[in-house]
């Protein structure tokens, strides 16, 4: 028997097996239980994955509360007064301290929106109002010029000022800077 023998047809089945292709209903009598055993690992798998991330997410999500918005103060819940705004220059001076600090502060002055008569006052007297507030602040120690009195010292300023005028009252100060500055 050579080699010529082995790939020559000798008129048997005649190659009835293809690649993958069963020939008899047997065959795929053997081939189906095979894939249904793959098909439900896969659905097993699927439903243990699903399961896991679910009480994952579960054990994950417990002792969270809901979550709501912090209640805002009145102060931020009411639309602000629109006013007119007069800048005075940067005042420089020192604190009344033993050793004294460097206090710096740029305000404006808001009032009466479109109020001529305080605006005219604001400007011709703005010299007084600029020296007064410098000796309010010399007369203050560093300790009580600190952030958490501005709005006091904002109060003692607007009274202060408001007794200098004559045309009406100043409705708000505002510190677009305030630096203490301690050497």
């Amino acid at each position: 028997m050579g080699d010529e023998d082995i790939y020559t047809d000798d008129g048997g089945d005649g190659g009835a097996l293809d690649a993958g292709q069963p020939s008899s209903p047997s065959a795929i009598k053997e081939l189906l239980p095979k894939i249904l055993k793959w098909v439900a690992i896969v659905v097993v798998a699927i439903i243990f994955i699903v399961t896991v991330v679910f009480f994952t997410m579960k054990v994950m999500n417990q002792g969270t509360t809901n979550q709501s918005y912090a209640v805002q103060s009145p102060e931020y819940e009411t639309e602000p007064e629109v006013y007119s705004w007069y800048g005075l220059d940067e005042i420089r001076t020192r604190t009344a301290d033993k050793n004294p600090a460097t206090v710096i502060i740029k305000a404006k002055l808001g009032y009466e929106w479109e109020n001529a008569d305080i605006q005219t006052d604001l400007i011709q007297r703005s010299e007084i109002i600029y020296d007064a507030m410098r000796q309010f602040l010399s007369s203050k120690t560093a300790a009580e010029l600190t952030p958490q009195t501005e709005m006091q010292i904002k109060q003692e300023m607007k009274e202060k000022i408001n007794r200098l005028i004559s045309a009406g009252k100043i409705q708000e100060i505002v510190f677009m800077e305030y630096n203490i500055f301690q050497y």
